[in-house]
């Protein structure tokens, strides 16, 4: 026979209920059913259908005002794991969960004692270990006199919404892949330390950090791999930081710092190279390792109040800092910092608006033959006719290039400008080999750059040789590999295509291998000394002899003096670059040098 709370303790029985629904003295013979009349018999009938109805549906308890338990039903032993035996007579407190601090019960019993019912959710702790959610009522029960003489609980499992409740509180604040706080989560911290609210104590360094060149390896190597390295990365960072420190991971390959209690500069700098050291230890990716740097950077929290954007805003100033200056690097924000991003950002206004009012212009630096009368080749240089500093060369305005944006507008602006001049020169009869202009890696994230070639070479404005398309290592290590499809698109239809700055970067052996590279271009960082330098002339003579040996041309890039001109040719150099030759001239000046009379178009040939 199944047991019920009335058998345990009767005086709570059916009596308790059907008091309540028979009518009384003063109600007109209406019991607790609204307006209805119910004889004493169905009320009692009443009362065990509701009782039968609420052991199914919910944990009751009985308690005396001390929480000794007295009654239990089966939902309660069900839930508890407990048998009546163990809970009957003892404590309602072995159940705590510790959940719960004492200022919980102590405002509960405050309700309850002075006969109120109190409503909420309580955490408690099975017999097995396990923890539970119950949606809890506890009524007071008193005496005819007032005093109260036990407690009623009665509770609803709500243990599968209070987990699912966890579970979005866990997808909204913490991420996924690395199981760190995210940016959410990491805003929200950095808002309470503003406040006041978190109480931390000393002055709190805010930083944004992330891998260097990872998207390079995740794009290699598979999303795969690339998930690994950055739960590798993340388990790092945990072990790195101090006990009252945090991180998380703001998506990406970027994850935020928060480094309390900072003493000084120096206790800054110590505590981060913990982290950047921790990084670079060879990291697992897939079946090999990696050797990863990061970039860092931090800024202070002001010591009182302070703007969370104006914050953010300076922590990432220090990060582009950081990359700036080389990567595997850590930058504390400074008020110069904020300076020059001021500076960058009035140059990149004045450089678009330039772009648009026409200042700039498009000079031509030629390209000759070391051992031919081959007419000259040219590279496509940009300059700025600025209002208030006169005609400028990139150097003076690299810093709005970085905008990839702008770059691009760039890049369509310059390659427009030389498919008319070709168009002029050829139809003026001018001997020239081909154009150069230089590609960047924003000029091939859309198709717009090789589709203007294409269509110039379509309606014959020109013909395939008189373009050459520049590319460097930014563009072959780019990061969704958009580049080498262009490239082919262009090698396809015959543009010749030059790697430039060879031997400065990460360009390799592979990529002239692989890529269809027509030219090579050695950089003027090796030409410098050649005569000298027995390394560097080396190092020139085997770049000569293997991209002949691969079918492809050289260039020899800052040309300034004879005698390294000289050296070159001596080293099978097909041609050369630089001041010896000229600077960079306006369309009109270098006209003398196209001339069809002109045996090699300057008169400079070393071989006769």
């Amino acid at each position: 026979m199944k047991l019920s709370f009335r058998d345990d303790f009767p005086g709570l029985g059916p009596g308790f209920l059907s008091d309540r629904l028979a009518p009384s003295a003063n109600s007109g013979g209406a019991g607790m059913l609204a307006g209805a009349r119910v004889p004493a018999s169905m009320a009692t009938d009443l009362a065990a259908f509701y009782e039968e109805a609420l052991d199914e549906a919910a944990m009751v308890e009985i308690t005396d005002p001390d929480g000794t338990i007295l009654s239990v039903n089966d939902k309660f032993c069900e839930t508890s794991r407990y048998s009546r035996g163990d809970l009957i007579g003892a404590n309602h407190r072995m159940l705590s969960s510790g959940v719960h601090d004492r200022a919980f019960f102590r405002q509960m019993l405050q309700e309850i004692t002075c006969g109120r019912v109190w409503h909420g959710e309580i955490c408690n702790r099975a017999k097995n270990g396990e923890i539970y959610w119950v949606d809890t009522t506890i009524v007071p029960h008193r005496r005819r006199g007032g005093l109260i003489e036990r407690f009623m609980a009665i509770r609803f499992d709500i243990t599968a919404q209070k987990q699912a409740e966890e579970r979005l509180q866990q997808l909204a604040n913490f991420d996924g892949l690395t199981e760190l706080p995210n940016g959410r989560s990491f805003v929200d911290h950095i808002e309470d330390i503003l406040t006041g609210g978190e109480g931390a104590t000393g002055r709190v360094a805010v930083g944004i950090l992330d891998i260097d060149r990872f998207r390079e390896i995740n794009d290699s190597l598979g999303h795969r791999a690339g998930n690994g390295l950055l739960r590798a990365v993340a388990e790092r960072l945990r072990g790195a930081i101090g006990p009252g420190d945090g991180i998380a991971r703001l998506g990406g390959d970027a994850f935020g710092v928060i480094l309390r209690d900072c003493a000084s500069e120096g206790d800054i700098r110590s505590r981060v190279d913990r982290i950047v050291e921790a990084i670079a230890e060879p990291l697992p990716v897939g079946e090999t390792e990696r050797v990863l740097s990061t970039s860092l950077g931090l800024v202070m929290m002001p010591a009182e109040g302070g703007c969370l954007s104006e914050l953010l805003k300076n922590a990432e100033i220090a990060l582009y800092e950081a990359k700036a200056n080389g990567r595997g690097r850590v930058e504390l924000f400074s008020d110069a910092m904020q300076e020059q991003v001021l500076r960058r950002a009035e140059l990149c206004d004045a450089f678009e608006r330039g772009l648009r009012i026409g200042e700039f212009v498009v000079h031509y630096q030629p390209i000759m033959a070391l051992k031919s009368y081959a007419p000259p080749a040219m590279e496509a240089l940009l300059r700025w006719n600025h209002p208030e500093l006169g005609l400028i060369r990139p150097p003076q305005f690299i810093d709005a290039l970085t905008d990839e944006q702008l770059a691009a507008q760039v890049g369509g602006f310059v390659l427009r400008e030389v498919i008319d001049q070709i168009g002029q020169w050829r139809g003026a009869g001018l001997r020239f080999s081909s154009v150069a202009v230089n590609a960047t890696l924003g000029d091939f994230r859309s198709r717009r750059f090789v589709d203007t070639i294409l269509s110039a070479i379509a309606r014959e404005a020109i013909v395939p040789g008189d373009i050459c398309v520049e590319i460097n290592e930014d563009v072959l290590v780019g990061r969704d590999g958009c580049a080498r499809a262009e490239i082919e698109r262009l090698h396809q239809v015959g543009v010749p295509i030059a790697l430039d700055d060879f031997g400065t970067g990460f360009a390799s052996l592979r990529h002239l291998r692989d890529l269809p590279v027509d030219i090579v271009k050695i950089d003027k960082s090796f030409v410098h000394a050649i005569a000298d330098d027995s390394a560097d002339r080396a190092i020139v003579s085997n770049v000569i002899e293997l991209s002949h040996r691969l079918g492809k041309s050289v260039t020899a890039e800052g040309v300034e003096t004879p005698v390294q001109a000289s050296v070159l040719e001596a080293l099978g150099c097909d041609r050369i670059q630089g001041f010896l030759i000229a600077h960079a001239l306006a369309p009109c000046e270098i006209e003398s040098m196209l001339q069809p009379t002109t045996p090699n178009s300057i008169g400079f040939g070393l071989t006769g």
